[in-house]
């Protein structure tokens, strides 16, 4: 009796029931958690975490959080980068397709449906009005109060801090579309020039880059150019647009938020597919939907060449960065211990929270305080309330908006 028992003790009872990491099984819990995971990024990865190490056992704490901190130093929306990675990593290319399908279909639907009833509104000038008016606040709250949270981490002291605020003034005084992208290159140049260099970080092993690993790097960096030079892009409108996206994602440094002031000095004043009030409401859009915030390209490309630009504006998004993250993933360890990398990201960060900041002060300066003060003052108010006193998220303080706009206005 004892034998049998010490038998059954020694036993994987739970292996039996653990379904394998197969493609199928990725895309659907993918897709779940696309359709879920209200909150953003951190809230996006604490589900996929407890999915996938906690309930499936398909990674362990460390390879999942060596993921995240992977992605963090990487460009491209963090989060996604993460899940099409892990799916490469438990199930090969075919999990990468089928991770990184199912975290981004969700909310293109999402999206798609949300562009079709904004088109419906043009017959509807005063519907319309509260709509882009009404979301400019609580949207500014969003981001002044993701400022503050990454603040607490990437600006700690009193240079971060002048470094960040620094940010944001460039950001508002600088009349170009690409000022974010000069605003991040000054914070890594401050923060090398200027700042002690950090300790020298752990080495990992010493292998280099694969030839696989090394195309999957730096070919879609080489999408950058057509961000960094607009004129290289293609006549052929669809082809523009995806190209126009992938080139902004292989940029972006500090997650989509960091897009927002890029995104539109892009595809409002530079190339015209939107305007301001278009703007606004692609990025209301983005956050009613439980997704990446980075959906907003999807709602271009179907604003500005229909169905196939909406498909372009994603794949471009999305994609490139997503091979990058895989690419990187095999020498993550060399990658976070290069000590110049560490030095330049410290500036950086603060950029990044200088730019967040700036993004919310440039959404309020939008609002309509000359010709309507007092309504005006009510509707940030009303926003600042919803959103740090009360914490709501973005798909109650964002109708919330709206109808106090149409009930002011």
């Amino acid at each position: 009796m004892s034998e049998i028992t010490s038998t059954v003790e020694v036993t994987p009872l739970t292996a039996s029931v653990l379904p394998p990491p197969t493609k199928g099984r990725l895309f659907v819990d993918c897709a779940v958690l696309g359709l879920t995971a209200w909150g953003g990024f951190m809230a996006l990865l604490a589900q996929a975490q407890e999915r996938f190490v906690k309930q499936r056992q398909w990674l362990t704490e460390k390879e999942f959080l060596d993921l995240i901190a992977l992605v963090t130093m990487l460009p491209g929306p963090q989060a996604v980068n993460a899940i099409a990675a892990m799916g490469h990593r438990v199930a090969g290319w075919g999990g990468f397709a089928a991770a990184l399908a199912g975290i981004v279909l969700p909310g293109f639907g999402i999206i798609l449906a949300l562009w079709y009833g904004y088109s419906m509104l043009s017959g509807h000038p005063g519907v319309l009005r509260a709509l882009t008016v009404g979301v400019l606040a609580p949207l500014a709250m969003i981001l002044a109060q993701a400022a503050f949270n990454q603040a607490k981490k990437a600006a700690p002291g009193v240079k971060e801090k002048m470094l960040a605020a620094t940010a944001t003034v460039l950001l508002l005084v600088i009349p170009y579309w690409a000022a974010p992208i000069y605003v991040l290159a000054f914070g890594a140049a401050v923060s090398m020039l200027f700042w002690p260099a950090p300790k020298q970080a752990e080495q990992g092993p010493g292998r280099r880059l694969t030839p696989l690993e090394m195309l999957l790097c730096f070919a879609p960096v080489g999408l950058a150019v057509f961000q960094l030079v607009p004129a290289l892009l293609p006549d052929a409108l669809v082809a523009q647009v995806g190209l126009a996206f992938a080139g902004l994602g292989t940029t972006l440094f500090g997650g989509g938020l960091v897009m927002i002031p890029l995104l539109e000095g892009f595809i409002v004043d530079h190339l015209k597919w939107l305007d301001h009030a278009g703007f606004s409401a692609a990025l209301a859009a983005s956050q009613l939907t439980p997704g990446p915030i980075l959906s907003v390209a999807t709602f271009t490309g179907m604003q500005a060449a229909g169905l196939a630009g909406a498909v372009a504006a994603t794949i471009g998004i999305y994609l490139p960065t997503a091979l990058i993250s895989v690419g990187v993933s095999g020498v993550a360890d060399r990658l976070k211990g290069s000590r110049r990398f560490q030095h330049a990201m410290a500036g950086v960060r603060c950029a990044v929270v200088g730019l967040i900041a700036g993004a919310a002060i440039s959404l309020l300066m939008k609002m309509p305080f000359k010709a309507v003060p007092w309504q005006t003052v009510a509707l940030v108010a009303a926003a600042y309330v919803a959103v740090w006193r009360f914490k709501q998220p973005p798909y109650i303080s964002l109708p919330i908006g709206v109808a106090l706009a149409w009930l002011l206005l």
